[in-house]
């Protein structure tokens, strides 16, 4: 299983893979393999049955999403290329099931325990696709990592500003300090995937006028600020991957190191 994800991962993304590893080492890239396998055994043990689970509420919320909006005729989901997976799938279920998530009728998510945007605290889990719609499945795992941070990791809800900058949560501590920052994505693969961040932001640490994407070079950019203020951690996350790593700046460019204990992510002087 290991063996065939690697293939997949460094023939879809041969120049992010490549280079990612070779930065990062053998012992990462095997480590995260691993850990892909991990996580999606424990969605099964966490949640069994997650993918059909989600599958059946997404069908009954598009009912719904479809008598709210008068410009989708069809309550029909298009059937997307990246499919639902069973990390993703369990990982939003168990927000709704711990009440950290409330999704009305029509698929619009309320987050109750974390801070929201200034500009609104809405999401909704479809948007108009022709005649029918589509999931925006980045929402679930971006959700569910917020959730994540809170349920496991002990992070105070308060402490936790979703959507905030370039990034999808950002935590900060008692003084307004950013001590976290978590960015989500759908898929590790892919041109929009996780390893395709990760490769520009470890390429703009070593040289800052390397061609990057506009959006990583942003986050790049609002990391590297994060970070000139006191030590922040990096946690990316995508289906299967759950990836930390402490930021911090070197002769005015952005180190980033992998974190050896993924399950405390965030620490502060005085307790975890």
């Amino acid at each position: 299983m290991e063996g065939a994800q690697e293939v997949l991962w460094e023939g879809r993304d041969m120049g992010a893979g490549e280079d990612v590893r070779a930065v990062l080492g053998d012992g990462w890239w095997e480590g995260m393999l691993r850990e892909s396998g991990e996580l999606e055994r424990a969605a099964e043990v966490r949640c069994p049955g997650a993918v059909r689970r989600l599958d059946a509420l997404l069908q009954a919320w598009a009912v719904g999403f479809a008598a709210v909006r008068p410009d989708v005729v069809s309550p029909d989901l298009a059937a997307s290329r990246r499919g639902l997976r069973a990390d993703e799938a369990a990982g939003f279920l168990a927000a709704l099931d711990a009440r950290v998530l409330h999704v009305d009728s029509a698929g619009f998510v309320v987050p109750q325990a974390f801070r929201s945007k200034a500009s609104g605290g809405r999401y909704a889990l479809f948007s108009r696709n022709g005649r029918g719609m589509a999931v925006n499945l980045e929402y679930l795992i971006q959700l569910a990592a917020a959730a994540e941070l809170l349920v496991d990791h002990g992070v105070a809800g308060a402490d936790i500003c979703f959507e905030q900058g370039e990034f999808d949560a950002v935590v900060e501590d008692g003084g307004g300090l950013p001590v976290l920052a978590m960015e989500a994505k759908a898929r590790v693969e892919g041109t929009d995937g996780l390893l395709q961040l990760l490769h520009s932001l470890l390429r703009l640490g070593v040289n800052p006028q390397a061609t990057a994407r506009n959006n990583h070079r942003r986050k790049y950019a609002a990391l590297l600020n994060m970070a000139a203020r006191g030590p922040v951690v990096l946690w990316l996350v995508a289906d299967g991957a759950r990836w930390a790593f402490d930021a911090k700046v070197g002769a005015g460019t952005l180190r980033l190191t992998p974190r050896r204990d993924n399950h405390s992510l965030v620490c502060r002087e005085g307790g975890g």
